[in-house]
């Protein structure tokens, strides 16, 4: 797919807001903040596209 996973700490000016959670299905700290938790991957890059409940 020609990505590279770029962790958002390592670059300390990069003002990153994000936008969604993905492989939540296998979580072991529940996040409360209201953004999507995905399966695993939208479907837009190869995931299932399926969301978790809360």
């Amino acid at each position: 797919m020609g990505l590279i996973d770029v962790f958002a700490a390592t670059i300390p000016s990069l003002a990153f807001v994000p936008g969604v959670h993905v492989n939540y299905a296998e979580t072991v700290l529940p996040m409360k903040d209201d953004l999507p938790e995905m399966h695993d991957f939208p479907a837009e890059i190869g995931g299932s596209g399926e969301q978790v409940p809360e």
